[in-house]
């Protein structure tokens, strides 16, 4: 297979109910037609597409990236204080990488009280980084939240600590989807990058396989929330949410070649 110029690193199955709409074995199969040489599948909180979609992949001459966007409260919390929960997405580099997220799922859904949705404390992270790759999440990441809510002290505190957990193994994460929350970060966490040194990476999140599912997509969630299409005020399907072809992303990163080099 040729060089890639790009290589999605951020991609849910459709284990990721209700959200993401592509069956493993299909993963597989568009990032063979799309001529990708590996694929990441990062399903929310958890690694149940791992067997299949490694299959698959084999099969189709792609590599295989295992990862999960795990959810993560953030650090100082006060007693009695609902959390603030984060999306952290992590790769898996190797056999320990993947014993640390098969680790960190099962906290997330066991370890944390009934009431409250599957996270981990940050604290958790602690001792469990080994072997795992970090970017940092894009519109649902602590950093780009703090800095589009111009918490910038807050969101350089947290990015120390993101360094010290994946050291040489935290890539920042920008995202060219029409986000607001990305449009209002993206100086801000470039900046960031180039002042730290930490590598950019470019991602672009996909739910389904082509642009022509995009009203589906939209509906599902609609499903998923209980809300009606004809509303304004509801979670909707986000811009490019489907497996866009390397030359798009060419176009779209063409003032950050590094960034899509890094994928």
């Amino acid at each position: 297979m040729a060089a890639a110029s790009f290589v999605p690193l951020r991609i849910f199955s459709a284990y990721t109910m209700l959200e993401g709409a592509i069956q493993p074995d299909e993963i597989a199969a568009r990032a063979r037609e799309l001529g990708f040489p590996a694929a990441a599948l990062v399903d929310r909180n958890g690694l149940y597409a791992a067997m299949p979609f490694c299959a698959a992949a084999f099969g189709k001459g792609v590599q295989p990236i295992i990862g999960t966007l795990l959810a993560v409260s953030r650090p100082g919390r006060a007693e009695g204080e609902d959390p603030i929960i984060d999306w952290l997405p992590l790769l898996a580099q190797d056999e320990t990488g993947y014993e640390n997220l098969c680790a960190l799922v099962s906290k997330a859904h066991l370890d944390r009280p009934l009431e409250e949705a599957p996270h981990v404390p940050f604290a958790a992270l602690q001792g469990c980084t080994d072997g795992v790759i970090a970017l940092t999440g894009g519109s649902e990441g602590a950093l780009a939240r703090l800095f589009e809510a111009e918490q910038d002290e807050a969101a350089h505190d947290y990015a120390d600590q993101l360094v010290a957990l994946f050291p040489d193994r935290l890539y920042v994460e920008i995202s060219r989807r029409g986000d607001p929350i990305e449009e209002a970060s993206e100086e801000a966490l470039i900046d960031l990058a180039y002042a730290r040194d930490l590598p950019l990476v470019a991602t672009n999140p996909a739910f389904f396989q082509r642009e022509d599912f995009h009203s589906a997509h939209d509906a599902m969630l609609c499903i998923a929330d209980s809300n009606y299409v004809e509303s304004d005020d509801r979670r909707q399907s986000p811009q490019g949410a489907w497996l866009v072809p390397q030359e798009a992303m060419e176009e779209r990163f063409h003032d950050l070649p590094e960034a899509l080099a890094n994928t």
